[in-house]
């Protein structure tokens, strides 16, 4: 099972790409010596040759990351190193003066139905006996074998430390395995007179192989794909079938670096191999990465010059596997059906590229995260796509995103019809045009989500991790298939068998740590194929901030999501209201509980009170004519909404005086007045607020200070009104506070050292302390007319002073030192917010992108799609930080690292 695990994890990468692929390198090579080749079963799924085993070992081991990584997190690697180790030490002690030749063959192979195991192969010299090599490994491992005849040849079973070690000497070969069932294969092959050697497609490419320094790796596809289905579950083995028939022998020049492998070498292909979809195709430019999110997991490419000779090789090789009949009866049917001619209408317009990608999901629905995209030959191939549109849904409505235009297919099962089987099945697809490209989603909410990472150019070409690792990649291609392993975690899940899905969240450090693997596929003369393979390790890499969630709502929004408490769960679910005026109430995991159409704008806040004192919480909200008390099933409580006299002036503030859930609401109107309601909604009894000259402005505050309670009033004139229980003075302040900026208070255990704070238009910072005290402070290098607001920047729990114009912010703090300062292309929309996570955080909205800032630098993942505040809590009770926002009709929920 350890060495399986593996094994088996590499094979899944592989796979999971395609198993070959590269541009081809020109290079004038020596052929592969021949050694000992006639002793491998021609069954082997994978040969391995290495000129100087030791010298390798001694490299991957001493040098190489990848390898020391596997073997310092994974016990199949630590078992896999010993047995290489073990092997190893036979040829540098043992076999050291007997055999000097250090060149080894391994070959792969299955054993049994659900099992592989290697063999290994030496060449040894005729004055090498039996009886030498046996006595050589008994003084070596200081134990006795069993032995026993197979066709006339001895094999002898040595016991070791990972299982019996099998071995034979025969025909100057020495095998050894840890299957005896394998070792009996060596000895019939070399009693056969035919061999790997006279295997033609073999010899193809052998004959095109090199000496490579690191060695050199042959694979058999149509066995390989029979060790990797041991992996797969039943879904994902109909899948690959595709693959297995990819071609016929692959040679791959291995080249380890101290972060990456690389492999590199050609494929034969015979008439019926799938590679031929590709045959007198010239390599083209990969510009489908320019549209290619910045998060996608997973993609597979299509390059080609000549889009009438794609199709064609197409057919040729559905005729040859008898499927054409299906193919044409797609097509007839929807022909028939729509009135379309696929062919004409979207094959004729495909230019050079077809991809699809995978996109990374946090959970294992990737529903939402498969795309096909597609590119055009002009504004008619457009037109044409938007024929096909109306003839399959003719009365279809039309929606659009940044911009862009989004339409519907009507059909199923294009991709995998059309393009093949590598292609994902999207169910009457979405699709929106960028640039010259078409691009295909399961859904109107995927669409939009894909549009605001492109309208951000968060693509992968300019992604600077993705930049690196292409250096090592080439321009063009005929199929480039790419895979982000640390972004294919929960992808890989999919695929795999049910007892192996422990090992990718055991190892999931593991897993993150490796950056990518990428194939790429040339296509060369004479039926070869040149692929290349790039693996790359790095340990610094970091998963970008990935969404938990997107939700679309009936129509844009402009108001920020709020973060709310489900008093069943104590988990927290999303409220927000839209531009219709809209109540959406939405679980931690992006589901609508209900919807509330209201008639207005919700002024401020949710506040959420314990109205009958039973631990099940209410909304408490008001709009410009009424207040609202709501439960959780979005019902009105009782009397409410409670009808307004005048139209509000500032949100409701509910005070909860002796903390008894006895609460008082509290809000003030156009007319001048704050009016003062019990939890039922009524008037309450014995309020006496007198009119003032102007009316309340957010927030009304309260607070207490030796069994004194203090109703903190800011009015729109610049007033500040401070009552008590009864709505009369409890103290009159002189002093006015400027207006145009939002009022904050600092309460403190006095109210000489308790205040309000705001600023003028002249970026001077007005204090108001409680004992009528007035304090200013210039704040340099600020415009007139900024916007001012307080927060903790530093977390020092004294407020800090933001201001901020246009695309711009400088915070200070109270003596006027600058904390933060920063330039924005687009303008900030509303004021930064400080947020308390594992350390402070500012959070900004600039343009239709929102950052988040430590310690004056911006976080990993930012900016992110967003045009609204947003709100940053543990949703989900799981440790990890979350952020809510808002852009045009979507909520975008972020897992935070």
């Amino acid at each position: 099972m350890t060495k399986k695990i593996l094994l088996g994890l590499f094979i899944l990468l592989m796979c999971a790409v395609s198993f070959i692929a590269y541009n081809f390198y020109k290079n004038v090579k020596e052929p592969v010596s021949q050694i000992t080749f006639e002793a491998i079963p021609q069954h082997a799924a994978l040969i391995i040759k290495e000129n100087n085993f030791s010298a390798l070992f001694e490299k991957i081991k001493s040098t190489n990351i990848i390898w020391q990584e596997l073997a310092d997190s994974t016990s199949a690697a630590k078992d896999m190193h010993r047995q290489i180790n073990y092997f190893d030490s036979l040829l540098n002690s043992t076999f050291k003066t007997s055999i000097p030749n250090k060149a080894v063959l391994a070959s792969l192979h299955l054993s049994g139905a659900n099992n592989y195991d290697f063999v290994f192969y030496l060449s040894v010299p005729e004055t090498l006996t039996e009886e030498d090599v046996v006595q050589q490994l008994k003084s070596a491992g200081k134990s006795n074998p069993t032995s026993r005849d197979y066709d006339g040849v001895n094999i002898h079973a040595f016991p070791g430390k990972t299982g019996k070690i099998s071995l034979a000497l025969y025909k100057n070969t020495l095998a050894f395995s840890y299957s005896a069932i394998l070792i009996e294969d060596v000895i019939r092959q070399l009693n056969n007179e035919n061999s790997l050697l006279n295997d033609k497609d073999f010899a193809k490419v052998m004959e095109a192989s090199g000496q490579a320094e690191d060695g050199n790796v042959f694979i058999h596809t149509p066995h390989f794909t029979k060790i990797v289905n041991q992996y797969l579950n039943k879904a994902s083995k109909d899948y690959f079938q595709t693959f297995e028939n990819y071609a016929t022998w692959t040679e791959l020049d291995l080249d380890i670096k101290p972060n990456s492998f690389a492999l590199s070498g050609f494929s034969f292909a015979r008439d019926k191999n799938s590679i031929n979809l590709l045959k007198d195709q010239k390599a083209t430019d990969l510009d489908l990465l320019e549209v290619i999110p910045y998060n996608a997991a997973f993609v597979y490419h299509y390059g080609f010059t000549n889009t009438q000779k794609f199709f064609d090789n197409r057919k040729a090789l559905l005729k040859g596997k008898n499927q054409f009949f299906q193919y044409q009866k797609y097509l007839d049917e929807v022909t028939k059906q729509y009135g379309v001619d696929l062919e004409v209408e979207l094959l004729d317009q495909i230019s050079e590229e077809a991809a699809f990608f995978i996109t990374e999901s946090q959970t294992e629905d990737f529903g939402n995260n498969r795309f096909v995209a597609l590119k055009l030959k002009d504004d008619k191939s457009k037109e044409s796509l938007m024929n096909i549109a109306l003839k399959t849904i003719p009365e279809q409505d039309s929606s659009s995103f940044n911009g862009h235009l989004i339409k519907r297919i009507g059909l199923n099962d294009l991709f995998p019809k059309l393009l093949g089987k590598p292609f994902v099945a999207i169910p009457s697809p979405y699709f929106c045009f960028v640039d010259e490209f078409v691009v295909f989603a399961a859904s109107e909410n995927a669409l939009k989500a894909y549009l605001s990472d492109i309208g951000n150019n968060k693509v992968l070409a300019n992604d600077q991790n993705f930049e690196t690792f292409s250096d090592n990649l080439s321009g063009s291609s005929n199929i480039f298939i790419y895979n982000n392993i640390a972004r294919s975690v929960n992808l890989y899940k999919t695929f795999s068998k049910e007892e192996y899905l422990p090992v990718f969240d055991d190892k999931l450090a593991t897993f993150r740590k490796f950056e990518a693997i990428a194939f790429q596929m040339s296509t060369e003369k004479n039926n070869l194929y040149y692929n290349s393979i790039y693996l790359k390790y790095n340990p610094v890499y970091k998963q970008e901030t990935a969404s938990l969630w997107e939700l679309a709502l009936d129509t844009f929004t402009s108001n920020a999501p709020q973060i709310v408490t489900n008093h069943t769960t104590g988990g927290k679910e999303i409220i927000v209201q839209d531009d219709a005026h809209k109540l959406y109430l939405i679980s931690n995991t992006g589901k609508v509980l209900w919807t509330k159409q209201l008639q207005e704008k919700v002024m401020g806040d949710f506040k959420q009170i314990d109205a009958y004192k039973n631990n099940k919480l209410q909304l408490l909200f008001n709009t410009k004519s009424k207040i609202y008390l709501i439960d959780r099933n979005g019902n009105n409580v009782e009397q409410y909404p409670v009808k307004l006299p005048a139209e509000a002036s500032c949100s409701v503030t509910p005070i909860d005086y002796d903390k008894s859930r006895n609460y008082r609401i509290l809000i003030g109107c156009t007319n001048n007045i704050v009016y003062n309601y019990d939890i039922t909604g009524s008037a309450v009894k014995g309020w006496e607020y007198d009119e003032t000259q102007s009316s309340a402005k957010n927030p009304i505050h309260h607070f207490a200070i030796d069994g004194k309670d203090y109703i903190v009033i800011p009015l729109q004139n610049g007033q500040v009104k401070v009552v008590e229980r009864s709505g009369k003075d409890r103290i009159k302040l002189e002093n006015l506070l400027p207006t145009g900026n939002p009022v904050y208070l600092k309460t403190a255990s006095t109210l000489a050292k308790s205040y309000l704070v705001t600023a003028d238009s002249n970026a001077t910072v007005v204090k108001l302390y409680l004992n009528d005290k007035k304090e200013a402070l210039k704040v340099d290098d600020v415009p007139a007319g900024a916007h001012f607001s307080t927060l903790d920047f530093n977390g020092d729990k004294l407020p800090d002073y933001a201001f901020y114009w246009d695309g711009n912010i400088l915070i200070s703090d109270s003596e006027k030192n600058k904390l933060f300062e920063a330039e924005y292309q687009q303008p900030i929309k509303s004021a930064p917010v400080g947020y308390n996570m594992t350390e402070p955080a500012l959070g900004l909205v600039a343009g239709n992108q929102i950052y988040l800032i430590h310690k004056g630098v911006l976080a990993d993942g930012f900016p992110l799609a967003g045009s609204t505040a947003y709100r940053i809590a543990d949703i989900n009770k799981d440790n990890t930080y979350n952020l809510v926002v808002a852009h045009q009709n979507m909520i975008y929920t972020y897992n935070l690292k």
